[in-house]
C-alpha cells in the first residue's frame, strides 16, 4: 500500500514537471528564467529520476529510521561482548547493530554513520534480529540507564 502511495506521488510529480512548465517551482510575478545548462535547474533536475528520488546528499546517503539503544551488560555470561562479526564491544566503544534491511541497502560491517543528534561517527560492529526493520541498535556500553533514557527514537542516520 505504502508503495504504491509513493509511486503514484512520484507519477503525479514527473507529470506535472513535463506537462505544465511553470508550476513545477516557479513563482508567479518573476520573469521566466534563462534555460540551464542541464546541470542545475531552480527546483532541480526533475528529468532525471535517480536525481529526484535518490536518497544520496553531499554527505552521502540519508535514511530515517527508529534508533534503540542496547547494552552489553549480561549477568550469565563474564565475557565481554562481542558484535556479530566477533568484533569486541567495549565500553567505550562507538558501535551500532543494524537490522538486516540496512544490510541489503548498503551498510556494511565496518561501515561509519552519522546519527542525527549525537556527536562522532558510529561504527556498524553488530547485527539486528531480522524482526526489525529500518532500525538501528546504539551500544551504550555498561550504561543501563542511559540505554532505558533513550528509548525508541526516530532520526536520520548518513553514511557513504
Amino acid at each position: 500500500m505504502r508503495h504504491t502511495r509513493i509511486l503514484l506521488t512520484a507519477l503525479t510529480l514527473v507529470v506535472t514537471a513535463l506537462c505544465a512548465p511553470g508550476c513545477a517551482g516557479t513563482r508567479t510575478g518573476l520573469a521566466p528564467e534563462k534555460p540551464s545548462s542541464g546541470k542545475d535547474a531552480s527546483v532541480g533536475r526533475l528529468d532525471d529520476p535517480s536525481f529526484v528520488f535518490s536518497r544520496r546528499t553531499a554527505a552521502g546517503k540519508r535514511l530515517r529510521v527508529k534508533a534503540l539503544a542496547y547494552t552489553g551488560c549480561t549477568t550469565k555470561s563474564k565475557r565481554s561482548p562481542r558484535g556479530a562479526w566477533g568484533d569486541p564491544l567495549t565500553p567505550d566503544t562507538k558501535a551500532v547493530a543494524v537490522s538486516p534491511d540496512l544490510l541489503k541497502m548498503g551498510l556494511d560491517h565496518g561501515d561509519r554513520i552519522r546519527i542525527e543528534g549525537l556527536p562522532g561517527e558510529y561504527e556498524v560492529l553488530d547485527v539486528m534480529h531480522g524482526r526489525h526493520a529500518r532500525a538501528i541498535d546504539i551500544f551504550y556500553g555498561d550504561d543501563r540507564c542511559g540505554a532505558r533514557e533513550w528509548g525508541a527514537r526516530s532520526l536520520t542516520i548518513t553514511w557513504q
